[in-house]
């Protein structure tokens, strides 16, 4: 499984380093889930320190189309310690742990099209999205 070929300079390019080392701190502790990882960019559920989770996606090179649901990115539309998060995690993990989040949502998708939904690719796309229902489901598919 191949990442993008991220540039964590240019990431943390005039970004505040306190966020870049919460960021840090956040990918360390592992608050950064990896729920979509492909050549193509990455998708990640990241923890922040309220316990809210927020949906980050990186494709570019320099994270310069980063998205993320937190407040600050949501009003600033400046890269956010979510994005070094997870970006740190995808740069950190290992083969197996980059094959697991990159079969995570096709597996989902298996499971709930074995139990027979034919809501399956609505589900799936709205568990990318949405962190408490992709557990629910997952939880679901496997009990």
């Amino acid at each position: 499984m191949t990442l993008p070929d991220f540039d964590y300079q240019a990431i943390c390019d005039g970004m505040p380093e306190a966020r870049v080392m919460r960021g840090e701190a956040y990918a360390a502790k592992g608050w950064a889930e990896l729920v979509e990882v492909g050549p193509a960019g990455i998708l990640a559920h990241v923890k922040g320190e309220r316990d809210i989770v927020y949906v980050v996606e990186v494709s570019a090179r320099d994270a310069s189309d980063a998205r993320c649901t937190c407040p600050d990115f949501e009003e600033n539309r400046l890269r956010c310690k979510h994005v070094v998060a997870a970006v740190r995690a995808a740069m950190g993990a290992d083969a197996a742990t980059l094959e697991t989040a990159a079969a995570r949502l096709p597996r989902l998708a298996d499971l709930l099209d074995m139990e027979g939904r034919d809501d399956v690719d609505a589900l799936v796309d709205r568990a990318r999205r949405d962190p408490a229902l992709l557990i629910d489901l997952e939880g679901a598919a496997v009990a």
